[in-house]
């Protein structure tokens, strides 16, 4: 493996990193390991509510780890999934969380949503909001909806 490789490695770790610091400066995760439950949970259910051309193009702004977990189980073939409210989401996300999580779905989906929305571009964000539902999205953050 090249020296670039690696470095590409350990730059998508440390980026990682500061999205698993931001989402715990929320308040709403007690720490990394929930905001990375959070985190793999929220995008997940994201994915699964996108068409696969747009759940692509959302992993093509994600560091490289991050990515890797998004895709993680995914089955283009039935995407997208057919939820329709942010309850259906709630519980989606309760699905993919860790069994046993105390993890609010709805806050969770507010952070991670507020986390996207500072660090994927403008007009992907528009662009994966146009394919939710309305109520969904809805829990876009007001801020962030405005930029």
């Amino acid at each position: 493996m090249s020296h670039t490789n690696v470095s590409n490695i350990n730059e998508s770790v440390h980026k990682t990193q500061l999205w698993l610091n931001e989402l715990t400066e929320t308040g709403v995760f007690e720490d990394q390991n929930q905001a990375y439950s959070g985190l793999r949970a929220v995008l997940q259910t994201l994915r699964d509510r996108l068409t696969v051309d747009e759940a692509v193009h959302l992993a093509s702004e994600l560091p490289m780890v991050v990515r890797g977990f998004y895709y993680e189980g995914w089955k283009p073939s039935s995407m997208p999934s057919s939820i329709e409210t942010p309850d259906e989401f709630d519980e989606r996300i309760r699905h993919h969380l860790s069994q046993g999580s105390n993890i609010d779905p709805r806050a969770a989906t507010r952070a991670v949503f507020g986390l996207l929305s500072e660090r994927i571009s403008d007009g992907e964000i528009a662009h994966v909001r146009d394919v939710l539902p309305e109520e969904i999205r809805d829990l876009w953050p007001e801020a962030s909806v405005e930029r």
